[in-house]
């Protein structure tokens, strides 16, 4: 007995390398090509997924960029504000000395005129109550302009020397 039949083991061999052609010829080629496909398909999924990647962390840069740009106009702007609310300050402050300074001055001429008229109402009551007086001593009036002139001058002599004495 045989242990090895050599027609079937030729056949056998035949037969498998027919049907490995076969397959290599109707089977392998879609299948790899199947195979290929789908693993383009999914090397195409990972290099957009790279591109999302890459894209979002540049959005997320960007982001942050501009969360600092708006840090800073912020902080710009608010130093501005104070900048100018500083120099508003200091034209209200500037206004309000010069109104000051004016409101005194007014008041100033006001009070030498007040000063002035008072003088002259005086004057005139002295040299009113003068002449009276001097009505009284003399028992008659005194209408003649030249002694009102004269007890003017007289004031006017007077009150010359009391402000050399002050």
């Amino acid at each position: 007995m045989e242990l090895i039949d050599l027609k079937l083991l030729l056949t056998h061999i035949v037969g498998f390398l027919l049907v490995l052609w076969l397959l290599r010829r109707f089977a392998w080629g879609p299948v790899l090509g199947f195979l290929e496909q789908r693993r383009q398909k999914i090397q195409d999924e990972f290099d957009a997924i790279e591109r999302q990647h890459q894209e979002a962390a540049r959005l997320k840069a960007e982001y942050e960029d501009h969360l600092r740009n708006i840090e800073l106009e912020a902080r710009q702007k608010i130093q501005e504000a104070v900048k100018e609310g500083n120099a508003a300050a200091a034209k209200i402050k500037e206004r309000a000395q010069e109104e000051r300074h004016q409101r005194l001055e007014r008041a100033t001429e006001e009070v030498r005129m007040l000063e002035d008229s008072a003088r002259e109402t005086l004057r005139k009551r002295t040299v009113e109550l003068a002449l009276r007086a001097a009505e009284k001593a003399v028992q008659e009036k005194l209408d003649d302009p030249k002694h009102e002139q004269l007890i003017s001058r007289f004031l006017e002599d007077l009150e010359a020397h009391g402000m050399e004495n002050r």
